[in-house]
């Protein structure tokens, strides 16, 4: 015999806005960076309105709320629901999200919903798919960056964590520390921030498409001063003075050569942001800033790094794909990648674009 309907969810209150992360963190596997109340600050830059779902026996969720002329609300959940069962992060089969997914649905609905968009993080198959889509769900354009990525175990101790390490990798680390590769923790200062910016641009050319300096600060900042996030900054020593996002920093001397941006949520830490600049880099260079975020990472409690995003298993050696070039960095410090679902839409009323509105116009689009 069936058991009663579970409780409605709801909206949080205020007290439970204010520990949002700590609800968020509150999942067996420690939470998603992307459902944080700093991430979801910062997608006011894009005018969504962050909405706090809560209920009994359900994942502190995240949704971002946009109004589409003409149709209505839509709500997109970044990496959520949680589907995370243990404290490793394993993920519920895609039967059992389906109901988790129902009640969200539900509650959107009752809001004025049209087009829900949500980012479990259910492993990737064909079976999956097909659960999925008997339960209304379609595959959608990716959103955020790790719909496959790299998750290190750094639970271990250091020695642990390079053994994991290709041996060449490994080598060129500790090359880069006798060269005098210096890496820096700094703080997201509007001129720190403005460095790391020139980095991605450079970085960026034609390869992809860079969102605006202020998205940027205004996420970097913030989860900085959350104690969330953590600017990195790489000088060579040897090298002469330069310009721009190469010039020296006062006091300390060396040319800045490479930037990262860390996060860190729960157990996990995360890669979020990095670049070079076009000079020859020292020797192993962003193996050793890395080697920094995870330390960070680990001073943050986290177990696991995610390296945020990779081709998927079955495209690594594609030169064609958006992410071979990265790809093909991260896979020096790991071999096994995750593929997830991504993301996935569920109308919630018969035909919306039927009106005439590219239901495209509803899309957060991609980018981090």
């Amino acid at each position: 015999m069936a058991g009663p309907d579970p409780t409605p969810l709801r909206f949080a209150d205020a007290g439970e806005v204010a520990r949002w992360d700590e609800l968020v963190e509150a999942a067996p596997g420690g939470g998603e960076i992307w459902q944080s109340r700093e991430y979801a600050e910062v997608k006011r830059h894009q005018r969504y309105r962050p909405r706090y779902v809560v209920g009994d026996g359900f994942p502190a969720t995240l949704v971002l709320e946009k109004r589409i002329p003409l149709l209505g609300r839509f709500w997109y959940s970044p990496a959520g629901p949680d589907v995370s069962t243990d404290a490793d992060g394993s993920p519920m089969p895609a039967e059992e999200y389906v109901a988790r997914g129902r009640r969200l649905a539900a509650f959107a609905r009752s809001q004025g919903v049209f087009l829900l968009k949500v980012e479990p993080r259910i492993l990737r198959s064909d079976d999956a798919f097909a659960v999925l889509a008997r339960a209304g769900y379609s595959r959608a354009p990716h959103v955020l960056p790790n719909e496959s990525t790299i998750v290190l175990d750094i639970s271990g101790d250091e020695e642990d964590i390079l053994r994991g390490f290709s041996s060449s990798t490994r080598t060129k680390i500790r090359k880069a520390d006798k060269e005098g590769f210096d890496v820096r923790r700094v703080e997201a200062s509007d001129e720190n921030c403005r460095l790391m910016y020139e980095l991605l641009s450079g970085t960026a050319e034609d390869k992809f498409e860079l969102r605006p300096y202020d998205y940027f600060r205004e996420f970097w900042q913030g989860f900085q001063r959350a104690g969330r996030g953590q600017l990195v900054l790489g000088y060579d020593m040897g090298a002469g003075d330069g310009a721009g996002a190469g010039a020296a920093r006062a006091g300390e001397g060396g040319t800045l050569v490479a930037g990262m941006f860390a996060t860190a949520l729960g157990r996990t830490s995360g890669y979020k942001d990095g670049a070079s600049a076009k000079s020859r880099l020292p020797t192993g260079a962003m193996y050793r800033m890395q080697l920094e975020l995870i330390r960070w990472g680990k001073e943050q409690g986290a177990t696991r790094h995610d390296l945020i995003g990779t081709p998927p298993s079955d495209r690594l050696d594609d030169p064609a794909h958006r992410l071979h070039g990265v790809g093909q960095y991260k896979l020096r410090l790991s071999k096994d990648v995750t593929d997830y679902v991504g993301a996935l839409d569920l109308p919630l009323r018969p035909s919306p674009c039927a009106c005439g509105t590219p239901c495209s116009s509803a899309s957060p689009g991609g980018g981090r």
